[in-house]
């Protein structure tokens, strides 16, 4: 009779003990570390957006210099790449020659700046723009990268663009989307700033 020696088919108690703890270690190491990954590429997807949006801005404007600031004292406007903009005309406290709506379909003077021509701005100045929207509503539908909406400091109206991806939902389910990273454009003043979140 031919004897086999015990054949263990199992882990014992010790090497699962073993297995569970590097486990652990591991998640505790690498989960972070993955967090932080991702909203960094958050960070950086926001800032490459609001870099091309200013550079699109300041494209439109040199055009409008090249072509020998077309308009009138009060009126500006310039053909950017086929699409005429209505451009921001000299005002005290202000800067003048900066894209602000579409031409002969947005608003007309820099005060009456929408919503829309924000929306615009973003399609019409970018050559691959991002799915944007101004509707709440929608912006939690998973189809848009942007949400827009229209502001003022100062008198100074601005268009503002907030990352749905960084949107806080503040653990109850439900996206803040004005609760996370944006950056702002002022016509006025030429300017474009980024805000981002630390605290989402």
């Amino acid at each position: 009779m031919t004897q086999y020696p015990n054949r263990q088919t199992g882990l014992s108690l010790i090497e699962l003990v073993i297995v569970v703890v590097v486990v652990s270690i591991l998640a505790v190491v690498v989960v972070p570390r993955y967090i932080d990954i991702a909203e960094e590429a958050k960070v950086a997807a926001l800032q490459g957006m609001a870099g091309s949006f200013s550079t699109a801005v300041l494209s439109a404007r040199a055009q409008w210099e090249a072509d020998g600031k077309p308009g009138t004292q009060s009126r500006n406007w310039v053909n950017y790449d086929g699409t005429l903009f209505n451009l921001t005309a000299a005002k005290t406290g202000g800067r003048e020659g900066y894209p602000f709506a579409l031409q002969g379909q947005g608003s007309s003077q820099l005060g009456q700046l929408s919503e829309q021509d924000c929306l615009t701005l973003m399609d019409n100045l970018l050559q691959n723009p991002p799915p944007s929207t101004t509707d709440a509503s929608e912006a939690g539908s998973g189809q848009y990268q942007y949400f827009v909406e229209v502001g003022a400091i100062s008198d100074n109206r601005f268009c503002r663009y907030y990352q749905l991806a960084s949107a806080s939902d503040f653990w109850t389910g439900k996206k803040a989307i004005t609760a996370g990273h944006y950056f702002t454009y002022i016509p006025a003043l030429g300017r474009v700033d980024i805000k981002i979140d630390r605290n989402i």
